[in-house]
């Protein structure tokens, strides 16, 4: 094994240490803390201020952990049916880790992180409602966009989970649910539009 490639495995190992040192730290309601996660990685404080200077980039990489320990790859729906298969995938996911993913939610750091991908997620939205619904006004396609992206997203699980009491597995059930009912209601109203031969008008909304 080369050099380099000892520097790169060692770099590694500590960087997985400390993210599982700041999972360790949210899971016992302790506040997030440089110190905190440093005693709960086992490394010196400046080892990781080394390698995570700001909160900023230790969110970032924390953001980074839990998606790839939910099994999401960075892979965007692209129809209905992908989108269900998403959410009963990640949302039971989000269950095992919630206190990173609150901590993410809340953090400004963490919504920092949680935007990095915007224009990626609201082309993908957008992609996925002209594919799926044919006729919407230009206005509707956004608002409806808007809406399904907000179905996948962590905020919802964890709103479901406060007020609802609902796991993972019941919220995305839920989620994937709106998402089928609110397309065949979109084709249903685009379908009414083609039928009265009523072109469509961009920001009216009507039934």
């Amino acid at each position: 094994m080369t050099t380099g490639t000892l520097s790169d495995a060692r770099v590694e190992l500590v960087r997985s240490r400390v993210l599982e040192g700041v999972a360790a730290v949210l899971a016992r309601g302790e506040p997030l803390t440089y110190a905190g996660v440093a005693v709960a990685a086992g490394v010196p404080e400046r080892t990781l201020y080394r390698h995570f200077p700001t909160r900023e980039q230790l969110l970032a990489a924390v953001f980074a952990w839990a998606n790839e320990r939910i099994g999401f790859r960075g892979e965007l729906p692209a129809d209905g049916a992908s989108m269900a298969e998403l959410v009963r995938r990640v949302f039971p996911g989000f269950d095992a880790i919630a206190p990173v993913i609150r901590e993410l939610l809340i953090a400004p750091e963490g919504r920092l992180a949680r935007l990095a991908d915007k224009p990626a997620r609201q082309r993908a939205a957008l992609a996925l409602v002209r594919g799926e619904v044919a006729g919407l006004d230009r206005a509707s396609e956004r608002r409806l966009a808007a809406v399904l992206q907000l179905l996948g997203a962590a905020p919802t699980w964890q709103t479901l989970r406060d007020y609802w009491d609902m796991d993972g597995v019941e919220a995305a059930e839920a989620c994937a649910l709106a998402v089928q009912l609110l397309l065949e209601g979109a084709r249903a109203r685009a379908k009414r539009r083609k039928g009265s031969g009523r072109r469509p008008t961009a920001g009216k909304v009507t039934p």
